[in-house]
């Protein structure tokens, strides 16, 4: 059976204005040292500086070859790779995955979504224990996919079907924890998130969406000690920054909250979230400043 949060509708969602945007626009941020990093050895998504670097001083098959050079953004010379090995890997779902998902850091969905089908329907013919790896990895990216045309309910039956196929997959895991936050279900999410924090306690995105809940939930402190556990140089990230500067303003800590804000080159997605929340701290600012002349 679906879990309620499909039967909300897109539309009813009461995300807090000052920290709108959609949860799952975190999965693709970049993560630089393995520590904090929960998925640095599942996600094809997600490999962060030092597995990229152990890649490049390998010596490594074809498909990590393609898979390190699209990660470099050489999408040319990773599909290429890639696509001079099509007529012997016909058969081979780990050939599709690769190329689906060069196709989606390329950010061509619509081709990622072709090539990852054709993986899932080249399962019939592996023979070996891989199968069920190949296929929970297919049909987590399936889902990724899907998030991006936002069919939501077809991303969490992806993200469920990837887990029930190896349940200490931690991938799929966050994944679906990330659309329970997206539709409010936050004690589902909170709950999924302090299972896999118990994994890695320090990692980046997780943080970020324990330190989210909790502030939804109004447990601000909690939030604030959360989000401070984030290492420094990732407090800066577009993605984070907001609601860090938000936890400051709560605890008063104005200045910082505005510094933080203002130095901050943001991408597109979130400039309006953020010059929103600075006009908030602006005004509170001058409150301030008007009690204390007082």
């Amino acid at each position: 059976m679906r879990s309620k949060l499909l039967r909300h509708s897109f539309l009813t969602m009461t995300i807090s204005a000052i920290l709108a945007g959609c949860s799952t626009q975190s999965f693709n941020k970049k993560i630089e040292t393995a520590d904090v990093d929960l998925l640095k050895e599942e996600s094809l998504m997600r490999y962060n500086t030092n597995r990229l670097d152990t890649m490049d001083s390998q010596e490594n098959d074809f498909i990590s070859k393609a898979l390190l050079a699209c990660h470099q953004n050489k999408f040319t010379k990773g599909m290429n790779l890639l696509e001079t090995e099509m007529h012997k890997n016909k058969t081979n779902p780990f050939y599709w995955n690769a190329l689906g998902t060069c196709y989606s850091l390329s950010k061509d969905f619509s081709k990622a979504l072709f090539y990852y089908d054709l993986g899932i329907e080249a399962l019939p013919m592996v023979k070996d224990q891989s199968k069920v790896l190949a296929e929970a990895t297919l049909t987590n990216n399936l889902g990724l996919i899907h998030l991006k045309f936002k069919r939501y309910n077809e991303a969490y039956d992806s993200f469920t079907r990837s887990k029930t196929l190896i349940p200490n997959f931690f991938t799929p895991q966050f994944n679906i924890a990330q659309l329970y936050i997206e539709f409010n279900e936050n004690d589902k999410a909170l709950e999924m998130l302090k299972k896999l924090e118990l994994k890695n306690p320090d990692d980046i995105d997780l943080l970020y969406s324990l330190s989210l809940l909790y502030f939804r939930k109004n447990d601000l402190d909690k939030s604030f000690s959360t989000i401070q556990r984030i290492k420094s140089n990732y407090l800066n990230r577009p993605d984070i920054v907001g609601l860090y500067a938000y936890n400051l303003m709560q605890k008063n800590r104005l200045k910082e909250a505005k510094e933080i804000i203002e130095k901050r080159l943001y991408a597109d997605e979130y400039n309006q979230r953020n010059k929103f929340l600075l006009e908030e701290i602006e005004t509170k600012i001058k409150e301030q400043a008007k009690k204390d002349n007082k």
